[in-house]
């Protein structure tokens, strides 16, 4: 088996590198588009709204920490966190509440 003499190119950059402010206001736009009627209503007296900004909340918190960790940060803090608000069960060994400093897992 041979091994290759050449390089391959490097991939282009992303979009959020060549323009990180425009890459932010793009999220920030998607979470306004899906919650703006959501947080009007709420503000109307309506109490039905609470579990779809839950779900949202989920989201861009799981999305945000994921995007975190693969930008080299710990988030096992935040992740353990969210967890114990969201009263989720216990994964595992996995399971952030398990593994930060200080704990018994």
């Amino acid at each position: 088996m041979s091994t290759p003499t050449t390089a391959l190119p490097a991939p282009p950059l992303a979009p959020a590198q060549r323009d990180l402010p425009a890459a932010l206001l793009r999220i920030a736009r998607a979470v306004e588009a899906e919650t703006e009627a959501l947080y009007r209503r709420k503000d109307a007296g309506y109490t039905d709204t609470g579990p779809a900004l839950r779900a949202l909340a989920f989201r861009v918190l799981e999305l945000g920490f994921t995007v975190a960790e693969e930008g080299g940060l710990d988030c096992r803090e935040v992740e353990a966190a969210v967890a114990r608000v969201y009263e989720l069960p216990d994964y595992g060994a996995h399971d952030p509440r398990r593994t930060l400093p200080g704990t018994v897992g």
